[in-house]
Protein backbone atom coordinates (compact mmCIF):
# COMPACT_ATOMS: atom_id res chain seq x y z
CA UNK A 1 0.00 0.00 0.00
CA UNK A 2 2.63 2.43 1.22
CA UNK A 3 4.84 1.57 -2.23
CA UNK A 4 1.22 2.44 -4.27
CA UNK A 5 0.57 5.54 -2.77
CA UNK A 6 3.81 6.89 -3.35
CA UNK A 7 3.57 5.67 -6.78
CA UNK A 8 0.28 8.01 -7.12
CA UNK A 9 1.91 10.92 -5.12
CA UNK A 10 4.89 10.51 -7.99
CA UNK A 11 2.26 10.42 -11.08
CA UNK A 12 0.83 13.36 -9.92
CA UNK A 13 3.56 15.71 -8.81
CA UNK A 14 5.21 15.20 -12.09
CA UNK A 15 2.05 15.76 -14.00
CA UNK A 16 1.74 19.04 -12.16
CA UNK A 17 5.38 19.47 -12.61
CA UNK A 18 4.72 18.82 -16.58
CA UNK A 19 4.73 22.17 -18.79
CA UNK A 20 2.78 21.96 -22.21
CA UNK A 21 3.50 23.66 -25.21
CA UNK A 22 1.65 27.11 -25.46
CA UNK A 23 -0.39 28.15 -28.84
CA UNK A 24 1.95 30.99 -29.32
CA UNK A 25 5.28 28.40 -29.95
CA UNK A 26 4.79 26.50 -32.99
CA UNK A 27 6.33 23.38 -32.66
CA UNK A 28 8.95 22.04 -35.41
CA UNK A 29 9.61 18.49 -36.01
CA UNK A 30 13.34 17.58 -36.20
CA UNK A 31 12.81 15.78 -39.30
CA UNK A 32 10.74 18.71 -40.90
CA UNK A 33 12.71 18.70 -44.62
CA UNK A 34 11.26 22.20 -44.72
CA UNK A 35 12.28 23.07 -40.70
CA UNK A 36 13.79 26.71 -41.58
CA UNK A 37 10.84 27.67 -42.68
CA UNK A 38 8.86 26.34 -39.80
CA UNK A 39 11.18 27.99 -37.32
CA UNK A 40 10.84 31.21 -39.26
CA UNK A 41 7.06 30.55 -39.46
CA UNK A 42 7.02 29.78 -35.34
CA UNK A 43 9.16 32.90 -34.87
CA UNK A 44 6.76 35.34 -36.78
CA UNK A 45 4.22 33.98 -34.63
CA UNK A 46 6.12 34.39 -31.25
CA UNK A 47 6.53 38.18 -32.40
CA UNK A 48 3.18 39.77 -30.86
CA UNK A 49 3.71 38.35 -27.51
CA UNK A 50 7.08 39.37 -27.27
CA UNK A 51 6.12 42.82 -27.97
CA UNK A 52 3.23 42.66 -24.54
CA UNK A 53 5.52 40.31 -22.88
CA UNK A 54 3.76 36.51 -21.27
CA UNK A 55 4.31 36.81 -17.49
CA UNK A 56 2.83 33.29 -16.88
CA UNK A 57 5.85 32.18 -19.00
CA UNK A 58 8.15 34.45 -17.35
CA UNK A 59 8.76 35.90 -20.69
CA UNK A 60 9.64 39.86 -20.56
CA UNK A 61 8.02 42.61 -22.93
CA UNK A 62 10.76 44.14 -25.49
CA UNK A 63 8.64 47.30 -25.40
CA UNK A 64 10.55 48.81 -24.23
CA UNK A 65 13.58 46.52 -24.03
CA UNK A 66 15.95 47.68 -21.20
CA UNK A 67 19.40 47.66 -21.01
CA UNK A 68 20.83 48.54 -17.53
CA UNK A 69 24.45 49.19 -18.75
CA UNK A 70 24.62 50.11 -22.81
CA UNK A 71 28.15 51.29 -23.00
CA UNK A 72 31.46 51.52 -20.81
CA UNK A 73 34.85 51.81 -22.17
CA UNK A 74 38.28 53.68 -21.49
CA UNK A 75 39.85 52.79 -24.86
CA UNK A 76 40.97 55.54 -27.35
CA UNK A 77 41.17 58.09 -24.62
CA UNK A 78 37.52 58.03 -24.18
CA UNK A 79 35.28 56.86 -21.48
CA UNK A 80 31.64 56.93 -21.86
CA UNK A 81 29.00 54.64 -20.31
CA UNK A 82 25.15 54.47 -20.79
CA UNK A 83 23.00 53.53 -18.12
CA UNK A 84 19.31 52.86 -18.54
CA UNK A 85 18.34 52.69 -22.16
CA UNK A 86 15.17 52.39 -23.37
CA UNK A 87 15.09 50.76 -26.89
CA UNK A 88 11.49 51.07 -28.27
CA UNK A 89 10.53 49.32 -31.79
CA UNK A 90 13.09 46.10 -30.65
CA UNK A 91 9.29 43.74 -31.76
CA UNK A 92 9.14 45.18 -34.93
CA UNK A 93 12.27 42.64 -36.55
CA UNK A 94 11.91 41.21 -39.45
CA UNK A 95 13.47 37.70 -40.12
CA UNK A 96 14.96 37.99 -43.31
CA UNK A 97 17.45 35.03 -43.40
CA UNK A 98 17.54 31.89 -41.01
CA UNK A 99 20.05 28.83 -41.08
CA UNK A 100 20.06 25.94 -38.32
CA UNK A 101 22.17 23.23 -37.75
CA UNK A 102 20.18 20.79 -35.43
CA UNK A 103 23.00 18.08 -35.04
CA UNK A 104 25.37 20.99 -33.45
CA UNK A 105 22.35 23.32 -32.37
CA UNK A 106 24.05 26.21 -34.24
CA UNK A 107 21.02 29.06 -35.51
CA UNK A 108 22.21 31.65 -37.56
CA UNK A 109 19.50 34.52 -38.40
CA UNK A 110 20.17 37.81 -40.40
CA UNK A 111 17.35 40.06 -39.14
CA UNK A 112 16.19 43.68 -40.17
CA UNK A 113 14.99 46.86 -37.66
CA UNK A 114 13.07 49.51 -39.49
CA UNK A 115 13.31 52.14 -36.48
CA UNK A 116 14.83 52.01 -33.69
CA UNK A 117 14.17 55.12 -31.18
CA UNK A 118 16.64 54.92 -27.46
CA UNK A 119 16.35 57.33 -24.44
CA UNK A 120 18.38 56.79 -21.31
CA UNK A 121 21.71 58.19 -19.08
CA UNK A 122 24.71 59.55 -20.46
CA UNK A 123 28.08 59.93 -19.00
CA UNK A 124 30.87 60.69 -21.08
CA UNK A 125 34.12 62.39 -20.60
CA UNK A 126 37.20 62.39 -23.08
CA UNK A 127 37.64 62.96 -27.54
CA UNK A 128 35.46 62.11 -30.04
CA UNK A 129 36.11 63.16 -33.60
CA UNK A 130 38.84 64.68 -32.30
CA UNK A 131 36.22 66.90 -30.02
CA UNK A 132 37.19 67.36 -26.87
CA UNK A 133 33.73 66.04 -25.21
CA UNK A 134 32.79 65.95 -21.36
CA UNK A 135 28.90 65.65 -19.98
CA UNK A 136 26.45 64.04 -18.36
CA UNK A 137 22.42 64.00 -18.55
CA UNK A 138 19.69 62.46 -21.05
CA UNK A 139 20.78 60.52 -24.24
CA UNK A 140 18.70 60.26 -26.89
CA UNK A 141 18.42 58.29 -30.07
CA UNK A 142 16.81 57.48 -33.65
CA UNK A 143 17.50 54.59 -35.83
CA UNK A 144 16.65 53.39 -39.24
CA UNK A 145 17.21 50.38 -41.90
CA UNK A 146 19.12 49.43 -38.90
CA UNK A 147 20.19 45.43 -39.79
CA UNK A 148 21.64 42.38 -37.66
CA UNK A 149 23.36 39.19 -38.19
CA UNK A 150 23.02 36.76 -35.11
CA UNK A 151 24.52 33.77 -34.18
CA UNK A 152 23.47 31.15 -31.54
CA UNK A 153 25.02 28.31 -30.47
CA UNK A 154 22.73 26.16 -28.22
CA UNK A 155 23.47 22.54 -25.63
CA UNK A 156 21.23 20.46 -24.34
CA UNK A 157 21.35 20.31 -19.97
CA UNK A 158 19.41 17.60 -18.43
CA UNK A 159 16.88 18.51 -15.50
CA UNK A 160 16.39 16.77 -12.29
CA UNK A 161 14.46 14.08 -13.91
CA UNK A 162 16.72 13.56 -16.64
CA UNK A 163 14.85 15.27 -19.62
CA UNK A 164 16.69 17.32 -21.97
CA UNK A 165 16.47 20.31 -22.13
CA UNK A 166 17.43 23.67 -24.72
CA UNK A 167 20.04 26.60 -23.51
CA UNK A 168 21.53 28.71 -25.46
CA UNK A 169 25.26 29.37 -24.30
CA UNK A 170 26.32 32.23 -27.19
CA UNK A 171 24.62 34.90 -28.42
CA UNK A 172 26.68 37.12 -30.89
CA UNK A 173 25.00 39.95 -32.77
CA UNK A 174 26.44 42.15 -35.37
CA UNK A 175 24.56 45.54 -35.92
CA UNK A 176 24.82 47.91 -39.10
CA UNK A 177 22.34 51.07 -38.97
CA UNK A 178 21.34 52.49 -41.87
CA UNK A 179 20.47 56.08 -40.67
CA UNK A 180 20.56 57.89 -37.24
CA UNK A 181 20.83 60.79 -35.16
CA UNK A 182 21.97 61.49 -31.33
CA UNK A 183 21.02 63.52 -28.81
CA UNK A 184 23.16 64.72 -25.56
CA UNK A 185 21.68 66.83 -22.99
CA UNK A 186 23.79 68.91 -20.63
CA UNK A 187 26.49 68.28 -22.28
CA UNK A 188 29.80 71.01 -20.89
CA UNK A 189 27.07 71.45 -17.71
CA UNK A 190 24.92 72.74 -19.54
CA UNK A 191 26.97 75.16 -22.01
CA UNK A 192 24.10 75.14 -24.69
CA UNK A 193 26.56 76.83 -27.15
CA UNK A 194 29.22 73.91 -27.23
CA UNK A 195 26.63 71.06 -26.87
CA UNK A 196 24.78 72.49 -29.69
CA UNK A 197 28.19 72.01 -31.42
CA UNK A 198 29.07 68.66 -30.82
CA UNK A 199 25.86 67.28 -31.34
CA UNK A 200 26.36 69.05 -35.05
CA UNK A 201 29.54 67.50 -35.59
CA UNK A 202 28.51 63.92 -33.98
CA UNK A 203 25.22 63.97 -36.34
CA UNK A 204 27.42 65.23 -39.45
CA UNK A 205 29.51 62.34 -38.92
CA UNK A 206 27.20 59.38 -37.40
CA UNK A 207 28.70 57.05 -39.50
CA UNK A 208 31.83 56.89 -37.42
CA UNK A 209 30.93 58.42 -34.10
CA UNK A 210 29.04 54.97 -34.19
CA UNK A 211 31.45 53.03 -35.47
CA UNK A 212 33.60 53.39 -31.94
CA UNK A 213 30.36 52.46 -29.84
CA UNK A 214 29.16 49.77 -32.00
CA UNK A 215 31.01 46.76 -30.67
CA UNK A 216 29.97 47.70 -26.83
CA UNK A 217 26.08 48.00 -28.33
CA UNK A 218 26.64 44.67 -29.88
CA UNK A 219 27.68 43.45 -26.47
CA UNK A 220 24.97 44.90 -24.25
CA UNK A 221 22.12 43.63 -26.78
CA UNK A 222 23.68 39.93 -26.87
CA UNK A 223 23.51 39.90 -23.15
CA UNK A 224 19.94 41.34 -23.16
CA UNK A 225 18.43 38.64 -26.19
CA UNK A 226 20.55 35.79 -24.57
CA UNK A 227 18.65 36.16 -21.18
CA UNK A 228 15.21 36.26 -23.25
CA UNK A 229 16.23 33.53 -25.50
CA UNK A 230 16.91 31.49 -22.60
CA UNK A 231 13.26 32.38 -20.71
CA UNK A 232 11.72 31.17 -23.98
CA UNK A 233 12.82 27.97 -24.76
CA UNK A 234 14.20 26.47 -20.88
CA UNK A 235 10.47 25.66 -18.83
CA UNK A 236 10.22 23.10 -22.28
CA UNK A 237 11.79 20.10 -22.96
CA UNK A 238 13.73 19.57 -26.33
CA UNK A 239 11.39 16.71 -27.39
CA UNK A 240 8.72 18.83 -26.86
CA UNK A 241 10.31 21.90 -28.92
CA UNK A 242 11.22 19.68 -31.06
CA UNK A 243 9.94 16.33 -31.64
CA UNK A 244 11.36 13.91 -33.42
CA UNK A 245 8.16 12.99 -35.25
Amino acid sequence: MSLSTSAFLLVVVSAALAIDVPDFIHVCKRSDPNIEACITESVEKLRPYLKTGVPEYNIPSLEPLLLNELVASEGSGLRITAKNVHAYGASDFIVRRLKIDLDHLRFAVDVDLPHLYIDGQYSIDGRVLLLPIRGSGPLYGNFSAATGAVKLKGELRKDKEGLDHLHFEEFRMKISIGKGSLRLENLFGGERALGDVVNGAINSNFDSFIKELQPLIEHALSEAFVEISNRIVNPFTYEQLFPEH
